[in-house]
């Protein structure tokens, strides 16, 4: 009983943020800690089709799933409810493991060979950038079969990034990089958007006729769909997101931290708890410092920004601080 109390109040302060509801018209949640359930209460668990688990950004064991970039995938159940129409918004971790662009794309609601259907995420070819679609069901791949907006900024190679991405109509969507809207560029003349008969997917994408499909290489967490325009708080509050709920340790917190916002300096109050460890993360899951634990540490040779303080006690993590470096 105690642990749902938690984890209730837990998702009440995380996930309902200037009263908004995160989890409103979410469709599916793939947390990929070891499994392809849906988190969510609709049950859309994925088939696996070759991936593996790998590390995520924290370094957690099978906390991610890793694609090959030659067969691996995975597969959303065939459902009307998975191809709803405008506006829907997707949301998710992702480490790119190669420059080739036939080895970003990452998923899309509608996937069938030799038809571009339904709405994919790749990589412009000729820049590398960032390209959100969707196609009108034609048996070509043409810019008239298709919407595109390409961003303005290239994909990085090798980290771990938070993607955000919002498709409200033709001349309207968006791409958000680790909490930053990229601007871009529209382009393409097809029609409305159509779904195939078939099943969306995640880690390939049919760019080509009488081509085999492109596979993603590379890393993807905690995958989200809606069928909604995130807002802007939204998407600060998920690229913010330390860990998945399932993640999180269901204990009470009773450390106090003062001041915060800090200059560098901050000051712990712990009243039961006596921790031996604490990890610095910053806003995009990489480890900045780990050090001992004491009352008072200091920050101040960091650059400015949010982070987030992990307690650790025989190596259990028993609490998470977020903490801003003014």
């Amino acid at each position: 009983m105690n642990k749902l109390i938690l984890l209730f109040l837990f998702i009440f302060t995380s996930f309902s943020v200037y009263g908004q509801d995160i989890n409103e018209d979410l469709l599916l949640h793939y947390t990929f800690n070891n499994t392809y359930l849906d988190a969510t209460e609709n049950g859309y668990d994925a088939t696996d089709f070759g991936t593996s688990f790998t590390e995520d950004r924290f370094g957690n064991t099978d906390g991610a799933l890793l694609f090959d970039g030659v067969n691996d995938y995975i597969n959303l159940p065939n459902i009307e409810a998975l191809k709803p129409d405008l506006p829907v918004s997707f949301s998710f971790w992702i480490r790119y493991d190669s420059e080739d662009p036939d080895d970003r794309d990452v998923f899309n609601t509608s996937f069938e060979e030799d038809i571009n259907t339904g709405i994919y995420f790749n990589s412009q070819q000729s820049t590398g950038n960032f390209a959100v679609n969707y196609g009108d069901g034609s048996s070509n791949y043409t810019s008239t079969t298709r919407r595109t907006y390409v961003s303005n900024e290239p994909i990085n190679t090798g980290t771990w990034q938070h993607i955000a991405i919002v498709v409200s109509s033709q001349n309207d969507m968006k791409i958000y990089v680790d909490c930053k809207e990229y601007e871009g560029e529209y382009s393409g003349t097809g029609g409305d958007l159509q779904y195939s008969n078939t099943s969306g997917t995640i880690g390939r994408h049919d760019r080509q006729l009488e081509v085999p499909a492109n596979y993603f290489k590379g890393a993807i967490d905690n995958f989200r769909y809606w069928n909604k325009a995130l807002t802007e708080d939204e998407v600060t509050l998920l690229c913010e997101e330390v860990l998945d709920i399932e993640e999180v340790p269901l204990v009470i917190k009773e450390t106090t931290m003062y001041p915060n916002p800090t200059d560098g300096i901050v000051h712990f109050d712990t009243k039961n708890n006596t921790y031996d460890t604490v990890i610095l993360f910053n806003n995009i899951g990489q480890t900045v410092l780990r050090t001992a634990y004491q009352n008072t540490l200091d920050f101040s040779r960091l650059p400015k920004g949010i982070y987030y303080i992990h307690f650790i006690k025989n190596n259990i993590q028993l609490e998470i601080k977020k903490v801003i470096i003014k």
